[in-house]
């Protein structure tokens, strides 16, 4: 019983960050928001760490930073100003779930894994089941969100599968990082992605004190569930659990952030939307294979303070 609540605690506060985009990035602005939450972050951290931040090196650094700004400015950048912009929040989860088939198909092209028929038809049915999604958004009388709306999320994924790769690459570092536990690497990428957003504010202009009381509840609710609510749940279950099961785990996203926003926000969802899900999984699934699943859990590890 335990476990299961964990598990269910885990999988609500990893979707639980496109609905606090929902909250607060329309008022706000999805930079000025992404600020606020990462100034919180980053301080809380600070305080909890204290004289941990004498472990960082400046290898440690560097490559947190690149992890950083790959993984969470870009990631939440881009899902966040699409939220902004009218996207539903499903419907970014849905897209950027595409993240583990671009990573198979970088790895292939790259040469540093062979993939075969399975793989490559795999992410054909990925792309398949968004396009499915997206079309079903556009025949709604309300389908005018812009085409770029959707292809950030993609951006997103996109980003994250390169931070995946950077991070096999650099095996030797990470594996010296993962002695440093959850919270210190975290608060190098939280620092640099905090300065990224405060200089995206300043440029957009977007950047102030919010005064809505909502934005201040979105705040908190990325900072409490989708931050420090994600990542102690993923660290318990690590302990409990098989890393690949943990990462099966975040299958569950898409359909939950779906319902959770329909029941929150009053997103319908088109029966085009639940058939594209299908289709998407049935491809993550013929794509991933054995290594692909233990990615899975590494990127759980990146992304659980990203949502």
């Amino acid at each position: 019983m335990q476990l299961f609540l964990i598990q269910l605690v885990f999988v609500l506060s990893w979707s639980s960050g496109f609905i606090g985009a929902k909250l607060g990035a329309e008022t706000a602005g999805a930079f000025n928001l992404l600020f606020w939450r990462f100034l919180l972050v980053t301080l809380c951290l600070a305080i909890v760490l204290n004289r941990q931040l004498g472990r960082l090196t400046l290898e440690k650094i560097r490559y947190h930073a690149v992890i950083g700004f790959l993984s969470q400015f870009l990631y939440l950048s881009c899902v966040y100003v699409a939220i902004q912009h009218g996207l539903p929040p499903g419907i970014a989860a849905v897209i950027a779930a595409l993240q583990p088939l671009i990573t198979a198909a970088m790895t292939t092209l790259e040469g540093s894994e062979r993939s075969g028929a399975r793989q490559w038809v795999g992410l054909v049915a990925g792309f398949v089941g968004v396009g499915i999604v997206i079309s079903g958004q556009y025949a709604l009388p309300t389908g005018s969100v812009s085409i770029v709306m959707y292809i950030l999320p993609l951006v997103s994924a996109l980003g994250l599968s390169v931070a995946t790769i950077y991070q096999r690459r650099r095996a030797l570092t990470a594996a010296r990082s993962n002695e440093d536990g959850l919270f210190l690497p975290l608060f190098v990428q939280g620092g640099v992605s905090l300065v990224l957003f405060a200089v995206c504010g300043i440029v957009t202009g977007d950047l102030h004190v919010p005064t809505q009381p909502n934005v201040w509840v979105s705040v908190v609710w990325l900072t409490v569930f989708s931050t420090f609510m994600a990542y102690l749940t993923l660290w318990a279950l690590l302990k409990r659990m098989p890393a690949t099961r943990v990462a099966t785990l975040v299958y569950l996203e898409p359909p939950v952030t779906l319902t959770w926003a329909a029941w929150m926000f009053g997103d319908s969802i088109q029966l085009s939307t639940y058939l594209g899900i299908v289709v998407v999984a049935i491809g993550v699934w013929l794509a991933s294979k054995p290594g692909e699943r233990a990615t899975r859990a590494r990127r759980a590890e990146m992304e659980a303070a990203g949502r």
